[in-house]
């Protein structure tokens, strides 16, 4: 790939591009490999059609991750897999639960504060969605992590219209006994401690799994002040699993999982930029640079990227999450049928509570409660013969509910001069969606080698909410019940050029249901739904005797009324201080670009694996409210839609001595400059817009039939920069997750009887 002839690829990341090329090179390719007939690459079993199939058969733009890669990247948050995933990104906002997704272009606009989470993207675990409590759930005792890209409103739901994400858990075995132990110490004083037992209580009939994950660590944020803390967290979650087969056509799996994270503080150090937000704030702060305006405090700390160690607030904070998962799952055959049937639940509590103004002023705190459930029952019938008709047909009913408690108080530092503790934001919201659809997709085989598909889904959804509460002067009493019903479908076709070649062609269309808000605007109390058409062409191929790998995908999408989040503020003509937040609906969008998935296998010691994503995503036209004036931005690139998106990683294995082999691993990451943030589109340089940044891992160790012993060091050079800038209530400005350097050692032992 020419990656010189773009210019915001630069010489520097040209470099660290062919350096990690050479070092994969220098690790050891012997000459002879070309002529290795006996080499091929592992085949990959995916389930993004509702059927286990060879990913290379699958006519999907997907990046899929086994157990035994997952491992090897030692992944732990949603960011670390999507990173390895082209024209797919992330920001974060201050803790491991509020995490903004984008795939091609599609971002979760809505995602962290609203009452119901309305996702963008489909999110499963075990074929259930998750997506209305957690977009990060916990990655441990994992088989396989896919990720799709383009709307997969067929089987993933009403709003997967930028992707879905499909993760799946080992499932116990009933034919013997396993286990295995892993202790990860690394700086900050971090612990890790995962185990997992497998048990066969009736051989080959009923199996248990039993799962634990404890993380704890000190941080790379300390707080500078007296009270102390900083971004110190503990970790702690469960997962329990049983699979019953009485018959050889019966399955019925249940998975429960008790999950609690609690972080000492919003993870991020100021930036010394004010948002207007901020500056109207704190404008009694002192002007120190003459320009007539206050300017942020750098409070005895300094901002990013001088400082990515400290903060000062002088009120105790604590960012925590916690989830409750239950799933059960039947799989019964007969006469060349499958039924399925998935029922499941989630619930979610995350809190937030304390200093909100980010300093060692006492001027602003916070205290906020956002409760979430989500309720579904599945069916689904499908075709198990080799008939050149594949079908599946299925129908399911989901129940989701949400509420926020939100309350804001003064502290005495406070520029209105008003009362210690007094109440300036208050939030009483409650809602519900619920929803039913039915879907179905055929597939017919035309030729031995050309098949043509259909599917679709039609939805139908209640939204319902009661909001109450006033932020300031601006008082907000609101209850509305709405109604939104879809029809997608989707269209395909492949070809398959040659046993090892299939080129594929998709129309689909994805769609968002639309919602009710509060609004000082009268035309802004509710907003509309969002849909998509998606139009792609891919090639997915193996080369060299199956020693190559490449997989490509082009494609344009067109949608209306994208919704995008905006927040305002300010004093009223009365005086009164104003707060508000909401959706607004961008009428036309369109995204464009190119994937590209590849797999070399070098030898038999060495595998290199490249991705590369571009991108152009962007208003067509747009007009909204920021900053107290409408903002025209036609034209302007969607937030976190970066142009370039590039990978690579290589590994290398050789024996030690008889039992014995090691290994050597090396990863690369480049995300090119973007804006991250819809108020930041009208303002221009730091930290509104997201410079380019790139990072190395390097990971090596030795491994026998029992144990794996790893050193590494992830972001090896220590690479400054953050994903994201984001904005609260900060007398240091905006605050920014700063990267670190981690380096540590891993253990894992296994036994299986």
């Amino acid at each position: 790939m020419n990656v010189n002839h773009h210019s915001t690829l630069s010489m520097k990341n040209l470099t660290k591009s062919i350096t990690f090329y050479g070092l994969a090179i220098a690790l050891g390719i012997p000459a002879s490999a070309a002529a290795q007939q006996s080499l091929s690459i592992e085949e990959v079993v995916v389930t993004a059609q509702r059927r286990e199939q060879n990913l290379q058969d699958v006519p999907i733009s997907i990046n899929a991750f086994t157990a035994e890669t997952i491992d090897q990247f030692m992944f732990n948050d949603v960011g670390e897999y999507l990173i390895r995933t082209p024209n797919a990104s992330y920001s974060t906002d201050g803790s491991k639960s509020r995490r903004r997704l984008s795939i091609r272009g599609v971002t979760d606009f809505l995602a962290i504060n609203n009452t119901l989470k309305s996702s963008t993207f489909g999110f499963y675990v075990d074929d259930f969605s998750v997506a209305g409590s957690t977009a990060n759930p916990p990655i441990f005792d994992i088989e396989r992590i896919e990720i799709l890209r383009g709307p997969q409103a067929t089987y993933f739901g009403k709003n997967a219209l930028g992707g879905g994400i499909s993760i799946t858990s080992k499932k116990p075995d009933s034919s013997k006994l396993a286990g295995d132990v892993m202790f990860d110490y690394s700086n900050f004083d971090t612990k890790d401690v995962e185990a997992m037992l497998n048990v066969p209580v009736i051989k080959d009939v009923l199996a248990l799994r039993a799962n634990i994950k404890y993380t704890e660590s000190d941080g790379n944020i300390k707080n500078i002040n007296p009270i102390g803390g900083g971004n110190d967290s503990k970790y702690k979650y469960a997962k329990a699993s049983m699979r019953y087969t009485p018959m050889d056509n019966l399955t019925v799996d249940v998975t429960a999982s008790i999950m609690d994270e609690k972080v000492g503080m919003r993870e991020g150090v100021p930036t010394g930029v004010f948002s207007t937000f901020g500056g109207f704030l704190f404008a009694n702060l002192p002007d120190t640079n003459g320009d007539g305006n206050a300017d942020p405090t750098a409070d005895g700390v300094g901002f990013f990227p001088d400082n990515r160690t400290r903060v000062n607030f002088n009120t105790p904070q604590q960012v925590g999450t916690a989830y409750r998962n239950i799933v059960a799952r039947v799989d019964y055959e007969v006469a060349n049928l499958l039924f399925t049937s998935i029922t499941g639940n989630i619930s979610s509590d995350f809190t937030l509570a304390g200093d909100i103004d980010g300093s060692s002023l006492n001027a602003f705190n916070e205290f906020r409660n956002i409760e979430r459930t989500s309720f579904s029952q599945e069916i689904r019938i499908q075709n198990t013969n080799d008939s050149r008709w594949q079908w599946n047909i299925g129908a399911i009913y989901s129940d989701d509910t949400g509420s926020i408690w939100n309350r804001t108080r003064t502290g005495p530092d406070n520029r209105f001069g008003l009362p210690d503790g007094f109440l300036i934001d208050s939030q009483n919201d409650t809602a519900g969606a619920r929803s039913w659809a039915v879907f179905g997709e055929l597939d017919y085989a035309l030729t031995d080698r050309f098949n043509v598909s259909a599917g679709g889904r039609y939805s139908e959804e209640t939204i319902d909410a009661n909001i109450q509460g006033f932020s300031g002067g601006f008082v907000q009493v609101l209850t509305s019940k709405d109604k939104f019903t879809d029809f997608s479908p989707r269209f395909r076709a492949n070809f398959d050029f040659s046993d090892d070649i299939t080129f594929y062609g998709t129309v689909s269309k994805g769609f968002k249901s639309g919602g009710v808000q509060i609004s000082p605007f009268p035309s802004g109390e509710s907003y509309k739904p969002e849909e998509m058409w998606n139009y792609e062409l891919g090639m997915k191929g193996d080369f060299l005797d199956s020693r190559l790998r490449v997989n490509l995908a082009l494609f344009y999408m067109d949608w209306s009324d994208l919704q995008t989040n905006f927040q305002e503020s300010g004093v009223d003509a009365n005086g009164n201080f104003i707060l508000f937040a909401g959706t607004d609906n961008a009428e036309s969008a369109t995204s464009k670009g190119v994937e590209l998935t590849a797999t070399a296998l070098l030898s038999e010691r060495l595998v290199v694996n490249f991705n590369a994503g571009y991108l152009r995503a962007k208003f067509d036209k747009f007009t909204t409210f920021i900053d107290g004036a409408n903002r025209v931005l036609d034209g302007a690139t969607i937030p976190l839609s970066p142009k370039w998106t590039l990978s690579a990683d290589a590994q290398y294995n050789f024996p030690i001595t008889t039992g014995y082999d090691g290994f050597a691993r090396l990863e690369w990451s480049f995300r090119d400059k973007t804006k991250t943030l819809i108020a930041g589109l009208i303002q221009s340089g730091f930290p509104w817009e997201v410079p380019s940044y790139d990072f190395f891992n390097l990971r090596a160790g030795i491994e026998h039939k029992d144990f794996t012993i790893t050193g590494y060091a992830e972001n090896l050079f220590d690479s400054t920069y953050y994903t994201n800038a984001y904005q609260k209530a900060f007398a240091g400005g905006l605050f920014a997750e700063p990267s670190f350097r981690s380096y540590g050692v891993r253990i894992t032992y296994k036994f299986d009887k």
